[in-house]
C-alpha cells in the first residue's frame, strides 16, 4: 500500500482506510514489537504498543506528515521507535543498584556463562534482522511459524494465502535465510 492508496481509501472512508492498513500490516508490526519487548513486557503491553503504533501512523497520514511512497518502511520505523520507547519505560526501574556506603561491600561477579549469553543474544539479533530483510510476507511467515509456532493454515489466514502457498514460501524463505547467514559466516548449528 502506498500513501496515495491510503489517501484514496481515506477520502472514501477514514475507518475503512485504517482497517485496510491495520489488516495488511498487523503481523508486520506485531512481529517488530514482540521482538523488542518479549523479554520485559506482558502480552497486554505488547498489544497496547501495537495499537499505539497504528494510532501514530494514522495521525501522520491524516496530517500529511508521512513520507511519500511505500508505507511499510515508515510503519516499520514507527513500530521500532515506539517499541524502544516502551522498552525503556518498562526497564528503567529494573536496574540493579549497589550502595557505595555499605560497610560490607558485595563482590560483583559475572556469571560463568556471560560470554555465551551475549553471543546468543547477538546471534538472535542478527537472525531477527535477517528475517526482517526477507520482506513481507516471508518475514511474517517465518516469525509466525518458528517463533509463534502457528500452523500453515493459521498463517495462511493472516497473510491471505493458501496453506500450500505458505509452506512453499516458508521453505523458500528458509533457504534465503540460510544463504544470508552462511554468507555472514554463521553456521546453522550455532543458532
Amino acid at each position: 500500500m502506498t500513501k496515495d492508496e491510503f489517501r484514496k481509501n481515506a477520502d472514501r472512508s477514514s475507518e475503512q482506510a485504517q482497517r485496510a492498513l491495520f489488516d495488511e500490516y498487523f503481523s508486520y508490526v506485531y512481529t517488530i514489537v514482540y521482538g523488542k519487548l518479549r523479554s520485559c513486557a506482558k502480552p497486554e503491553d505488547i498489544e497496547e504498543c501495537v495499537g499505539d503504533v497504528f494510532a501514530d501512523v494514522y495521525i501522520y497520514y491524516n496530517e500529511n506528515k508521512a513520507p511519500i511512497g511505500n508505507i511499510s518502511a515508515f510503519i516499520g520505523t514507527v513500530a521500532r521507535r515506539k517499541a524502544i520507547d516502551v522498552y525503556k519505560k518498562l526497564t528503567k526501574n529494573n536496574l540493579a543498584t549497589v550502595s557505595v556506603d555499605d560497610e560490607e561491600t558485595a563482590e560483583l561477579k559475572a556469571p560463568d556463562n556471560t560470554v555465551e549469553t551475549v553471543e546468543k543474544k547477538e546471534l538472535r539479533s542478527i537472525l531477527l534482522k535477517c528475517i526482517e530483510l526477507l520482506g513481507t510476507p516471508d518475514s511474517t511467515i517465518i516469525m509466525q511459524k518458528y517463533f509463534f509456532m502457528r500452523s500453515s493454515k493459521e498463517i495462511a489466514e493472516l497473510v491471505s494465502m493458501t496453506p500450500e502457498a505458505v509452506r512453499v514460501r516458508s521453505s523458500r524463505a528458509l533457504e534465503k535465510l540460510r544463504k544470508q547467514l552462511s554468507s555472514m559466516g554463521i553456521k546453522e548449528g550455532l543458532i
